[in-house]
């Protein structure tokens, strides 16, 4: 039972900077390509 409660603990310490980055290296290419597709989806219907 005490190797449940330690797993427990160890994920809820992560480092809010690895967190940061990590939302970064995913979210900057997420949001590029949403951008690109808004700008290509306005042409295609006219705007």
């Amino acid at each position: 039972m005490s190797d449940t409660r330690a797993t427990a603990t160890a994920a809820s310490t992560t480092n809010p900077l690895v967190v940061t980055a990590a939302w970064l290296v995913v979210g900057t290419p997420l949001a590029y390509g949403l951008w690109q597709t808004i700008l290509k989806a306005a042409k295609l219907f006219g705007g």
